[in-house]
């Protein structure tokens, strides 16, 4: 059949964990496995599913800025760098799963990580070369009007 692969991303506040978590209880209750996975180095506190792995078992934003002394920014870039670094973790993790249950990715909304470098195509790139067949789910917030009183 194939290995598959949902990235969700989009920009903060988007619903990208909560699009997760909705996955996760969907293909439960229809008796599907899915592996929900936290790829954002930033995330604080619990997350709303059950992370079958979290990129900060491997590396933590707020680790990175404690110890090489850099901003919220450029922590998060030396993160996905050190992901990209060592990919053997992440080999580690996908091995177990089978070929038809679907890997979900909960990514980082940072949208420099995207535009500006080589880094999510990089990874990207891992996972094609994997095997695995991707999709890129992008999410946005929706504007809301006020209407105005008359």
């Amino acid at each position: 059949m194939g290995r598959f692969l949902a990235a969700v991303m989009g920009p903060a506040g988007s619903g990208k964990s909560t699009l997760c978590r909705t996955l996760q209880d969907h293909a439960a209750d229809n008796r599907r496995t899915i592996h929900v996975a936290n790829m954002d180095p930033a995330a604080e506190g619990d997350l709303p599913y059950a992370a079958d792995f979290d990129i900060r078992e491997l590396i933590c934003l707020e680790d990175a800025m404690t110890e090489l002394n850099l901003g919220p920014n450029g922590g998060l870039v030396y993160c996905m760098e050190f992901l990209v670094e060592n990919l053997t973790w992440l080999d580690a993790k996908l091995e177990a799963y089978d070929d038809d249950e679907l890997v979900v990715l909960d990514m980082p909304g940072q949208v420099e990580l995207y535009s500006h470098l080589p880094v999510m195509r990089n990874i990207m790139d891992y996972f094609r070369v994997a095997g695995f067949r991707l999709a890129g789910v992008h999410l946005v917030r929706p504007v809301r009007r006020r209407r105005r009183r008359r």
